[in-house]
């Protein structure tokens, strides 16, 4: 969940205004549109959606949309601002090929819902097609709410909001018709790196594989300053550091949506920018706010909530928030031995049995599974079954005992052998070091060695040559800093991360950039 963010669980909203429906059907309909697009078709399964862009040859955006599959058809919602181009651009291609394209006069909604089967809770007709939509798992479906369904509708502005902050390509904010695809949040969503093949792919390889896009979105959490106009460009150091391209307020939090240069973009630094109202101050912030979703920590968000639930009332209210759990993940260990506990504590032995059952069929080792069947059985009267499941938990534990005993014996040999690569590596490098004492990876070599040593004043002593040497070598600052750290000399490693966030994010090193500037923030 990002931090700015309500839950979006049971809203939806209706496309059919904003967006057109077509559908692609035919022999050769699954080769034809991987050649075209570039996402990977191969890795969208039935049922589910994503994100696709259409480029010209120098890598510009023609248009974008969502792809739907079903089976071997697939479907296409597109914004309407291009709707007609983008897909009169891709019939050109239809040649030889046996592919058939219709537009759909339907209904079309966009649902967002984290559970599984969400047609049966929000009482919706049709099949849904799922994926993530905003930083939320979201659901297309080719039909409207009915009246007993619970969904709330999302209004327009915040869904815009959500969009944007969300890492969801916006016409004309964060998607821009006839600019390069590298530029653009597209780049990230609609862009498979690995495949190659379509039109486009040669300079968007090009580009991504160098230093990536010159300029590319991000959020600026404003700090302090009057607010800058729409479409105001923006300099940092009187350089051009990009322009404004969206102003939101979400909450008591007030986001400028940037296009920033790449010597400036790196997450979670503070910027002074001078634009026409004057200097502000904001921190830079990637997009999708909060990083990527991560369905394992919503879940884990939701467990623990209703773990609170269980301690705070009473056992119904926990068994309310536990089965809503179910429907999010029904296979989740943690959540059906919880259920299960909760329904044995009020009495609800067979269901309890039921869900200990599900856990052993996707853990046929858990001893808690047993323990829990044989308390419930026993409670039942069920004494002999009882008694099996007693057992069943005993030998399990003697099992895993011996298995936790092999682990311990693989994990001592896998150190050994890792002692042994680190001393042949050492070897290595002093050799380099003898026919050429300024070999700028060897002593980089010998300097992360020594780290991992935990001999950090010869690291530091390695690392300084290195940067006598090469001055731009960015994941030196980065392993520089971290040994001052250790040394517990922190304003030095606050100067070492400083130049070396400078030097990375100018090369484009964005990675070392991000862990550096992730590592200051806590100095």
């Amino acid at each position: 969940m990002k931090d700015h963010q309500e839950s979006l669980e049971g809203f939806y909203f209706e496309l059919e205004k904003t967006y057109d429906a077509f559908k692609f059907y035919g022999e050769d309909v699954v080769r034809f549109l991987n050649g075209q697009l570039t996402n990977d078709l191969e890795s969208l399964t039935s049922g589910a959606f994503q994100l696709q862009c259409r480029l010209t040859r120098v890598g510009r955006v023609v248009g974008y949309f969502y792809l739907l599959r079903d089976g071997e058809s697939f479907y296409a919602i597109v914004p309407k601002a291009f709707s007609d181009n983008v897909i009169d651009d891709i019939k050109k291609f239809i040649i030889m090929d046996d592919v058939e394209l219709e537009r759909l006069e339907t209904a079309v909604s966009l649902i967002f819902s984290a559970y599984e089967h969400p047609q049966k809770e929000y009482s919706i007709t049709n099949d849904v097609f799922s994926g993530l939509f905003a930083n939320f798992p979201a659901h297309f479906s080719f039909s409207k709410p009915n009246d007993a369904s619970p969904l709330k509708k999302i209004d327009e502005e915040r869904l815009r909001k959500e969009m944007i902050l969300g890492g969801e390509p916006v016409v004309g904010v964060t998607a821009v018709i006839d600019e390069l695809v590298t530029n653009q949040i597209l780049n990230l969503r609609a862009v498979s790196p690995e495949k190659g093949c379509y039109l486009g792919q040669e300079t968007v390889s090009k580009i991504n594989t160098r230093r990536g896009g010159a300029f590319f979105p991000v959020a600026i959490g404003f700090q302090n300053g009057d607010v800058p106009h729409i479409g105001a460009p923006i300099k940092v150091e009187d350089r051009n550091a990009g322009k404004v391209l969206e102003i939101l307020q979400f909450g008591k939090i007030r986001f400028i949506i940037s296009s920033l240069l790449r010597d400036f973009r790196v997450d979670g630094r503070e910027v002074s920018f001078d634009s026409d109202k004057g200097r502000f101050k904001g921190k830079v912030n990637y997009l999708p706010l909060g990083g990527g979703f991560d369905k394992e920590a919503y879940i884990q968000d939701l467990y623990s909530k209703a773990v609170d639930t269980f301690q705070k009332e009473s056992e119904k209210e926990a068994i309310l928030a536990f089965e809503g759990l179910l429907k999010v993940d029904s296979k989740n260990e943690d959540v059906l031995e919880g259920l299960g506990v909760l329904l044995g504590r009020v009495d609800r032995f067979e269901e309890g049995i039921e869900l200990m059952d599900l856990v052993l069929k996707s853990n046929p080792d858990s001893i808690m599974a047993h323990t829990n069947k044989s308390l419930f059985l026993m409670r039942l009267g069920k004494i002999e079954e009882a008694e099996e499941e007693k057992a069943q938990a005993t030998v399990k534990s003697f099992s895993k005992f011996g298995k936790e005993a092999k682990e311990k014996k693989n994990t001592e040999e896998m150190l050994k052998r890792e002692q042994e690569d680190i001393e042949r590596r050492y070897n290595m490098f002093k050799q380099v070091l003898e026919l050429d004492h300024e070999d700028e990876l060897a002593n980089f070599g010998l300097a992360d060695i020594s780290f991992k040593r935990n001999d950090y004043e010869a690291s530091i002593s390695l690392l300084n040559r290195v940067l006598d040497i090469n001055s731009d070598y960015s994941v030196a600052y980065l392993l520089l800093g971290k040994c001052y750290e250790k040394i517990a000399n922190f304003n030095k490693a606050k100067e070492v991360y400083e130049t070396g966030i400078l030097i990375a994010s100018k090369k484009g090193d964005l990675m070392p950039a991000n862990e550096m500037q992730e590592r200051l923030s806590k100095i």
